[in-house]
């Protein structure tokens, strides 16, 4: 296979690099798959640097280049230089690739070994083994131990041990963070403690005097006191709440201060779930982290208007904002809410009443909004969101109108006119649109990529035809449209007829569609990577292969939970997904032991797969199968349908024959 089959596509050829790698893969297919004459020599190797031989031209014609018998025999691969290959390698869209690449020649491994950025710390993996990873990647600079259950200590000592210069750190879903080991990380820029079971005013203090250079902070949804009913227990203990101290327990405004007391390059926080702290710490970031371009304060209870406006006016590099349920004064709005030295272009609203000023205030300032979000709130009418997309609807890139009571199919034909920019649109939960709405959206909005119809009324009658569109005329590769009880085959079949170039698909708890509507969709799209077909029931003969249909899909992740999958749909979906990378069989109760075992021998490329909720599985079975089979598995992660344990494995012996690093039992890993 050549390298531009390898990438889903040729690559970008809109800038000099571009066109520069589109000239780098022809130049490499060519090598590899049309060798030159004998006659011709192909490069040479000077000081440990590999130069191209120009050719020359006498008398208007080429001349053959001169025999050069040290490089008769070598593999083609070899004549381009390691930053051509570098070049090459970038452009391919997942790091898997990479991994079916390594395994060429020993060349192609140490080149992308380097090109390797990110890495993920599944369970809880054995010391010597982060010290062999960490020397493999020389170029790690971003880590996540989100999943991780214990050793975390161990984990920064090894990263801060290994030279390496991490910029990002994720410390999500532990229980405290070692605030004393992260501050030997001097190159971290990064650093995202969400969901921590105890995060307090001292943690905050720790890292600001250890680390000021952070660029970006992520300290939301602490899991310690995040309920309202904690909240008032530990209110209970004292009439007077001011008089109980929450610094050792929880983050407060005098957390909040010291820490932008200290980031002076500060760019990007996110302060959700953080119930104590007020409009003080809004105060305190305006006046001390003078580059603060985003903030996050969703589910704040004592964040008001007045520390939202004084943010946006004394913020004058403040690019996104975030923020939930709200209650706004339409009486001090104009004064409040200041756009005129504002340089916002990200607004994004939750579960709030937005009044119509509120959007005259940012027409009158100017501002050119790229993203816009006013998911569930009210109060705005028709003609005010019409007002604000007059003027920002040329700039606008990203809409989300989720769950708005004011859309009808008439009303989005106006605002579709408005939004020829715009390449993300989410609807969701909005009940008065149908199918007539999915078209004008096609039709009216050229560059629209990305469209989220779920819960709506997608699939009922319209006066809206899909001729009307054009055929092959949008660029949506990403359609949400689950939870729509319209939508039929005759639904897929229009939509097709439509959207040509759809990788992702979503439709999950569609019960009017069958498995032959499904088949045919599937059939139209050969790029389709992602497909979710959750609740859809009746699916188990959506993979047949019949005459005339397409054998092969490139399918990488399937989501099909609680269906009606069976083992012989499983043997079906191993002949004919074979890059399948993610398989979702969650609640299926018809999948047995041999239909698991099918699927993971023929699904070469598979990494995760979750089983929970399929009890006629025997997962005992399947473990002992793979630990003792010969074969070479790639499955790195397995839910299994209850909760289990494997054995240990005495690991000063010889590993295990494959590459299954984790098994996850819910909330637990086991290394294995």
């Amino acid at each position: 296979m050549s390298l531009l089959s390898l990438t889903g596509g040729e690559p970008a050829v809109g800038d000099g690099k571009g066109r520069l790698c589109k000239s780098l893969f022809i130049y490499s297919f060519v090598l590899i798959n049309f060798p030159f004459p004998s006659s011709c020599s192909y490069s040479e190797h000077e000081s440990g640097t590999q130069k191209m031989k120009k050719k020359k031209i006498r008398s208007g014609k080429w001349e053959p280049f001169s025999s050069d018998a040290s490089i008769m025999g070598r593999n083609y691969a070899d004549v381009l230089p390691d930053e051509c290959w570098r070049l090459i390698f970038s452009r391919l869209d997942h790091h898997q690739q990479l991994e079916t690449l390594s395994t060429v020649c020993k060349r192609f491994l140490s080149i992308s070994n380097q090109l390797r950025y990110s890495f993920k710390v599944l369970s809880d993996p054995a010391p010597y083994a982060l010290s062999q990873i960490f020397k493999r990647f020389p170029c790690l600079n971003k880590i996540d131990a989100s999943e991780l259950n214990r050793g975390l200590d161990a984990l920064i000592q090894q990263i801060s041990q290994s030279g390496l210069n991490i910029e990002s750190l994720n410390l999500s879903n532990q229980v405290k963070v070692p605030v004393f080991s992260v501050s030997k990380l001097l190159s971290l820029k990064t650093l995202i403690c969400s969901r921590i079971g105890l995060l307090n005013d001292e943690d905050l203090i720790v890292i600001a005097g250890s680390l000021p250079w952070l660029e970006e902070l992520d300290i939301s949804y602490p899991e310690g006191i995040d309920s309202h009913h904690q909240l008032y227990f530990l209110g209970g203990l004292s009439k007077d709440l001011t008089s109980f101290s929450y610094s050792s327990t929880a983050v407060t405004d005098a957390g909040v201060e010291a820490l932008s007391s200290k980031l002076k390059n500060l760019l990007k926080i996110n302060l959700s779930g953080n119930h104590f702290i007020s409009d003080r710490s809004l105060t305190a970031l305006s006046s001390n982290c003078f580059l603060l371009r985003e903030i996050m304060v969703r589910s704040c209870s004592f964040i008001t208007q007045f520390g939202i406006s004084y943010m946006i006016q004394h913020s004058h590099n403040l690019t996104s904002l975030s923020v939930d349920t709200i209650e706004l004064c339409n009486s001090s709005l104009p004064s409040s809410f200041d756009f005129q030295r504002s340089s916002l272009c990200a607004i994004e609203f939750f579960y709030m009443g937005i009044p119509d000023d509120l959007f005259h205030s940012i027409v009158e300032a100017g501002i050119q909004l790229k993203k816009l979000t006013l998911s569930y709130c009210e109060k705005f009418t028709f003609s005010g969101i019409k007002v604000l997309l007059s003027t920002s609807g040329q700039s606008l890139e990203y809409i989300d109108l989720e769950g708005s009571k004011i859309l009808t199919d008439e009303s989005m034909k106006e605002l579709s006119q408005l939004l020829s920019n715009v390449t993300t649109i989410k609807i969701r939960g909005c009940s008065s649109l149908t199918t007539s709405t999915f078209f004008m959206l096609a039709k009216n909005c050229p560059l629209l990529q990305e469209l989220d119809m779920s819960s709506t009324n997608l699939g009922k009658e319209e006066n809206f035809h899909a001729g009307d569109v054009g055929m092959n005329s949008t660029r949506i590769h990403s359609l949400k449209m689950s939870r729509n009880n319209f939508v039929n085959d005759d639904t897929l079949k229009r939509i097709g007829l439509v959207c040509r170039k759809l990788q992702l698909v979503e439709m999950s708890c569609c019960n009017g569609v069958t498995s032959r509507g499904i088949r045919e969709f599937l059939n139209r799209f050969p790029r389709m990577r992602h497909f979710e077909v959750n609740q859809c029931g009746e699916i188990e003969n959506v993979f047949d292969a019949t005459k005339g249909e397409v054998v092969g899909l490139n399918l990488e992740v399937l989501r099909a939970k609680r269906s009606h999958i069976n083992d012989e749909a499983l043997s079906r979906i191993g002949k004919r997904c074979t890059r399948l990378v993610n398989l979702d069989l969650e609640g299926c109760m018809k999948v047995t032991t041999k239909g698991v075992k099918e699927v993971v021998v023929n699904c070469r490329e598979l990494r995760e797969m979750n089983l929970r909720g399929c009890s006629n599985v025997n997962i005992v079975d399947i473990y002992d199968w793979m630990v003792l089979s010969n074969r070479s598995f790639s499955l790195r992660k397995l839910v299994p349908p209850h909760c289990f344990l494997p054995k240990e494995y005495d690991k000063n012996k010889e590993p295990v024959p494959w590459n299954l690093q984790s098994l996850s039992i819910g909330s637990c890993h086991k290394i294995v």
